[in-house]
């Protein structure tokens, strides 16, 4: 098993860098995992130097012993996804839920949609399988309240300090009778797309 973060590298400057860094480091220490913060910040300085013009995925990775190692991909560009409903297995071990790990089997799925929205056994809506979801509703932008459930996004707490998102639960028959009526837009964001529509099949 292995600790990662992906990035958007745009033209030198990588977008919410702190909040990428900080969430690694607390993952080590509750994995007990070795993160030597120089070797991080040599590593990412490496890169603003080397991919200083245009837009990329950055993923970093950080084995258990402290190695640390990037990977550039071309950004992608989609910026619309389908999504489905999907009851998140109750039994898997809650590190691999609220730490981002290389132990990712339980977002599997067959791609019948772009993605799957997680809801719990109560009914309570999670997260996409890459990402975080939010909600309009009205005037009013929020997302599901943590309560170690689900992975916590650096793109989602950034617009919540930022105070242009809430956290407000919403439970799966609410969800469907609100979607079915188009009463809400729906949304996944992360640190690398930032924000894209989606379209739930219920």
């Amino acid at each position: 098993m292995k600790l990662f973060e992906t990035m958007k590298l745009d033209n030198g400057h990588i977008p919410r860098l702190d909040y990428h860094f900080k969430r690694i480091s607390k993952s080590s220490e509750r994995l007990e995992f070795i993160f030597n913060h120089q070797l991080w910040h040599q590593c990412i300085q490496t890169i603003l130097v080397n991919y200083s013009k245009g837009k990329y995925r950055l993923k970093i990775t950080l084995n258990k012993d402290g190695r640390i190692s990037y990977d550039i991909q071309s950004l992608p560009y989609k910026t619309i996804f389908t999504a489905r409903l999907v009851e998140q297995n109750s039994e898997i071990d809650n590190k691999y839920v609220t730490n981002k790990t290389t132990e990712r089997a339980y977002l599997e799925h067959n791609h019948v949609t772009d993605l799957i929205l997680f809801y719990d056994v109560k009914g309570k809506i999670l997260e996409f399988d890459i990402g975080n979801v939010v909600i309009q509703e009205d005037e009013e932008l929020y997302t599901p309240s943590y309560n170690e459930d689900f992975l916590l996004g650096c793109m989602r707490q950034s617009l919540i300090d930022q105070d242009k998102l809430e956290e407000k639960d919403i439970y799966i028959d609410a969800f469907k009778e609100k979607v079915e009526s188009n009463q809400i837009s729906v949304y996944l964001i992360n640190s690398l797309r930032e924000v894209a529509d989606v379209k739930i099949y219920i």
